[in-house]
C-alpha cells in the first residue's frame, strides 16, 4: 500500500501537479535514453515526436490528480503521467493525418518516419514502461491490460469517427464513437492512477478503497473524456476553421439536427453539408443552424447529466481532498460551453 500523506492547503495542491509535470518530462526522458546505438535511428525519431509532436492540455494531469486525491501524493503517478502522454503524442500525429492537416513533414520528421515513430510512441514504449514499474506482477499485468483495453477501444472509436456519414448514422451511435475514442482514454488514465495508488494487492494488501474505488474513478475519467470530446467539437465549431464540418465528420451536434430537422429544413441541412467542404458561406449556415435553441436544449441536457454525475463521483472519491479541487476546476473547464448557471448547478452537485 501506497502511504497517505498528512492534508495539504489547495495551494500546495495546485503546486504539486506542475511539479510533478515537470518529474514527468524529465522521466520521458530517461525512457527514450533506454534505446540503444543499434537504435538510434528510432530513438532519434522518438525524440524528435516527443519533443516537437503536437500536445494535449493538460495531458499529464489526470493520473497526477487522481494519485494524489487517493493518497496525498502526486509523485509515484509521474510514469502513468509519462504513459498518457505517449499515447496522447502519438494520437495526434495520427489524427493530424486523418484529418488531412500532414504534409510531406510532420514535426520536423517525414511523414512517414513521423508514423513509424508514433506507432512506437503509443504502443510499444508505454508497454516497456509499464514493465518497469517497481511494482508487483499482478498490479504490473492488470496495468497494462488497461492500457491495451485503452488502445483498442480508442482504434475503434477512431474508425467509427473516420467511416461514419453524418446522414446515415444516429446520435446514439455518435455516443457510443465518442465513449470509445475519447472517454476510454481519460478513463485508462484515472483508472491505471487509481489501481497504482489503491497499492499492490499481490501480497494481501488492501490498499487505499478497493476495486470499487477504482472502477468509480475510471468511470469519473471517461465522464470527463466524453465532455472533453464535447468541448473539442465547440471550439472548432465555434471559434476554430470549422475542420469538422469541412472534412464532414459525424459529430454529435451536427447528427442531432439532421435527426431534429424535417421536410424542406432536412433537406437544407443536406444540401450545405454537401456544400461544406468547399464553401465557407454553407459552413456558417450550418453553423448556425446547429446552434439553434431546439438543437442546443436536449444537447445541453445531455452534458449536463454527465456534468452531474462526474461531479457527484469527486464528491464520493475525493472528499475533502484539495486535489479534488483542481478535478472539479478541469471538470468546469471542460464544461465551459454550457449556460453558466447550467453549469454551475451541476457540478455544484456533488455531496
Amino acid at each position: 500500500m501506497l502511504p497517505t500523506q498528512s492534508p495539504v492547503p489547495e495551494s500546495a495542491a495546485e503546486e504539486a501537479t506542475p511539479r510533478a509535470a515537470g518529474q514527468a518530462d524529465r522521466y520521458l526522458d530517461e525512457l527514450l535514453s533506454g534505446y540503444g546505438e543499434e537504435q538510434a535511428r528510432l530513438r532519434t525519431a522518438l525524440r524528435q515526436l516527443v519533443t516537437c509532436g503536437r500536445r494535449s492540455p493538460l495531458e499529464f494531469s489526470l493520473p497526477l490528480l487522481v494519485h494524489a486525491a487517493m493518497t496525498g501524493d502526486a509523485g509515484p503517478a509521474v510514469p502513468l503521467a509519462g504513459v498518457h502522454a505517449l499515447w496522447w503524442r502519438a494520437a495526434n500525429t495520427f489524427d493530424d493525418v486523418a484529418d488531412g492537416d500532414a504534409g510531406k513533414e510532420m514535426y520536423g520528421l517525414p511523414r512517414g518516419v513521423a508514423l513509424t515513430a508514433a506507432l512506437e510512441c503509443g504502443y510499444a514504449l508505454p508497454l516497456r514502461a509499464l514493465s518497469l514499474l517497481p511494482v508487483g506482477a499482478g498490479l504490473r499485468d492488470r496495468l497494462r491490460r488497461d492500457y491495451l483495453d485503452c488502445w483498442t477501444a480508442a482504434g475503434n472509436g477512431q474508425l467509427g469517427d473516420l467511416l461514419a456519414e453524418p446522414a446515415a448514422t444516429t446520435p446514439e451511435a455518435v455516443l457510443a464513437t465518442y465513449r470509445d475514442k475519447s472517454g476510454s482514454v481519460y478513463a485508462m488514465a484515472a483508472t491505471m492512477a487509481a489501481r497504482l495508488a489503491q497499492g499492490d494487492d499481490d501480497a494481501g494488501g488492501t490498499g487505499v478503497g478497493g476495486a470499487g474505488s477504482v472502477a468509480a474513478w475510471g468511470r469519473f475519467g471517461h465522464l470527463l473524456g466524453m465532455l472533453a470530446q464535447f468541448r473539442n467539437d465547440e471550439d472548432d465549431l465555434r471559434h476554430g476553421s470549422g475542420e469538422d464540418l469541412r472534412n464532414g465528420t459525424a459529430t454529435y451536434l451536427l447528427v442531432r439536427l439532421l435527426h431534429s430537422a424535417d421536410g424542406a429544413r432536412h433537406r437544407r441541412v443536406r444540401s450545405l453539408l454537401a456544400q461544406a467542404s468547399s464553401s465557407d458561406a454553407g459552413r456558417r449556415e450550418l453553423r448556425a443552424m446547429m446552434l439553434t435553441p431546439e438543437v442546443l436544449r436536449p444537447y445541453h441536457e445531455h452534458l449536463a447529466g454527465l456534468c452531474r454525475e462526474a461531479a457527484t463521483l469527486l464528491g464520493t472519491l475525493a472528499p475533502g481532498s484539495p486535489y479534488a479541487y483542481a478535478l472539479r476546476t478541469r471538470l468546469l473547464a471542460e464544461a465551459r460551453y454550457l449556460p453558466t448557471d447550467t453549469a454551475a448547478a451541476a457540478v455544484g452537485a456533488a455531496p
